[in-house]
């Protein structure tokens, strides 16, 4: 996790160190004033599910990237839709059913997961002018189209590292519609692109999980993280 966070860091610096301030042919060029854009983004984000029955969950860090087209109306606002997949899911503190010592309940070991293939569409938002050189704010807001490809249920094996998954696709909802919400900067990076660093995130209000013993409905999905940019 360390290493895909200095990752991220090193490629937003990359980005915004190219950056040259506008200059009048510049301006004619810039993207700031272009219609179309496409490019790709990837994200860095932290995965959980919340209204569980009976468990009681944390986050866990998960990744996502794809493609981008966006059209800008004006300036200061355009459509963005896209296409990518994405990791959900969470980890879960288990209930002591056992009482001995060397089981794997009341531990951290539970992990549930999910790839997903997601359609993106959001109204981007954005400042008319600059608040600083090449830079604006921008605001995005929208639905994710989740569809879900695999699901999967993992016991965490410290002891011999011979995980134990078990395909649960079955058990998901197969489509969600997340809304989601984020905000940050477009910056000009020289010549080369429009950058874009967000913080992002999604939250869903429907019950993608269902027991297969009891037939209970549960889980709600949330997602929180940083979402790059890159559009030519």
């Amino acid at each position: 996790m360390k290493s895909i966070t200095l990752l991220f860091a090193f490629i937003s610096f990359s980005a915004l160190s190219q950056f040259t301030p506008p200059t009048s042919v510049q301006a004619e060029k810039s993207y700031f004033n272009r219609k179309f854009l496409v490019g790709f983004a990837a994200n860095n984000s932290w995965a959980t599910y919340k209204d569980l029955l009976d468990d009681s969950a944390f986050y866990r860090p998960s990744l996502g990237t794809g493609l981008r087209l966006e059209y800008f109306i004006k300036p200061y606002i355009g459509i963005s839709a896209g296409f990518g997949i994405q990791q959900r899911g969470m980890g879960v503190y288990t209930r002591d059913v056992d009482n001995s010592i060397g089981n794997p309940d009341s531990t951290g070991r539970l992990r549930y997961r999910t790839t997903t293939f997601d359609i993106p569409v959001q109204l981007i938002l954005r400042t008319p002018k600059n608040i600083f050189a090449s830079t604006r704010l921008s605001l995005a807001i929208g639905v994710d189209f989740s569809y879900v490809f695999k699901g999967l249920r993992i016991w965490k094996s410290v002891d011999d590292g011979f995980h134990q998954p078990t395909v649960i696709t079955d058990q998901y909802a197969k489509w969600d519609m997340p809304i989601r919400v984020g905000f940050g900067l477009d910056v000009e990076a020289g010549a080369g692109c429009l950058f874009r660093a967000h913080l992002f995130g999604e939250m869903s209000k429907k019950y993608i999980y269902t027991n297969s013993t009891t037939g209970a409905v549960s889980n709600q999905n949330l997602l929180l993280g940083i979402d790059l940019s890159f559009l030519f």
